[in-house]
């Protein structure tokens, strides 16, 4: 299973439950549970200027990479200012507010998972004052959230076939990843990350055990998922789901690059399961058994 679409920002809304609790803030979201998604909710974030998010927290983890503006962010006890190439990693549970220290529209991607729940299922998003949060957080929660920000730029984007980041992924010839929340940074749930294909490169068939969604960046890719083909572009998004077999070529003169996301988060080894390996296998067996038999 896998969803296409384009992120339409004139289309983004305000989220229901933050209606009364934010000015300014809309997303356009990408991946829920109404494209078939379990694992994770996706989208890209809008915040007018002079623009906030009243502190609240959430019963799921949420991680984040900012695409444009300016914003202040208050996570726990800490404030912070980001711009673009600024990531971070929320932990369940933490308070944090976001305000547009901005001219502009502020814009961010976000990833929640566990999937956040269809509205009107049950609650998991707070908007609560300080004090009955720390009641209900405890007061180790602020402590939590230290050093879960982190920035990029382009001096961090590994060499294409060099050591990957990636655990179990094995380097690629033009292909770079970039990790920005996985385990080594505090994640529990899920991974964000950028990767870049040079022109020329390409990953073969393969599915994994947890969905991904793919918001491109930069750059054209020809993607295919369960036997579909897509020219995908800046702006556009793909979500594929467990068992779902994709595959990624840049066969234009310019670099690709997205940002995605995995959720649950990939164990550390088994993460890629390639068809050619087991069509390898096969093979050397029916070989091995023809040698035997002669």
């Amino acid at each position: 299973m896998h969803y296409v679409s384009k992120i339409n920002a004139s289309a983004a809304l305000t989220p229901p439950t933050y209606d009364r609790w934010s000015n300014g803030f809309r997303r356009a979201t990408y991946v829920d549970h109404g494209m078939g998604s379990v694992h994770m909710g996706v989208g890209i974030c809008y915040l007018e200027p002079n623009g906030v998010i009243q502190p609240h927290f959430h019963s799921f983890e949420e991680s984040f990479y900012i695409l444009e503006g300016t914003v202040q962010t208050e996570i726990g006890e800490t404030s912070h200012v980001l711009g673009p190439g600024h990531f971070g990693l929320i932990r369940t549970g933490v308070r944090h507010a976001w305000s547009s220290a901005s001219r502009g529209t502020v814009r961010w991607l976000e990833m929640q998972a566990p999937q956040p729940r269809p509205l009107g299922y049950g609650t998991d998003t707070f908007f609560v004052d300080h004090d009955v949060l720390q009641q209900a957080t405890g007061p180790t929660a602020p402590n939590e959230a230290n050093a879960l920000i982190g920035y990029f730029d382009e001096s961090q984007l590994p060499r294409p076939g060099g050591p990957s980041q990636m655990e179990g992924f094995n380097p690629t010839t033009g292909v770079a990843i970039k990790m920005f929340v996985d385990r080594s940074f505090g994640a529990i749930h899920q991974s964000l990350f950028l990767i870049q294909y040079l022109p020329g490169a390409k990953i073969d068939p393969h599915d994994h055990t947890f969905e991904e969604s793919y918001f491109i960046v930069s750059g054209r890719v020809d993607a295919t998922a369960d036997g579909k083909s897509y020219d995908l572009g800046s702006g556009n998004v793909i979500w594929t789901s467990v068992g779902c077999i994709h595959s990624f070529e840049n066969r234009g003169s310019e670099p690709v690059r997205w940002i995605e996301t995995q959720a649950p988060l990939p164990p550390a080894k088994e993460v890629f399961r390639f068809e050619r390996d087991w069509v390898h296998l096969a093979r050397r067996d029916r070989e091995g058994a023809s040698k035997a038999a002669g």
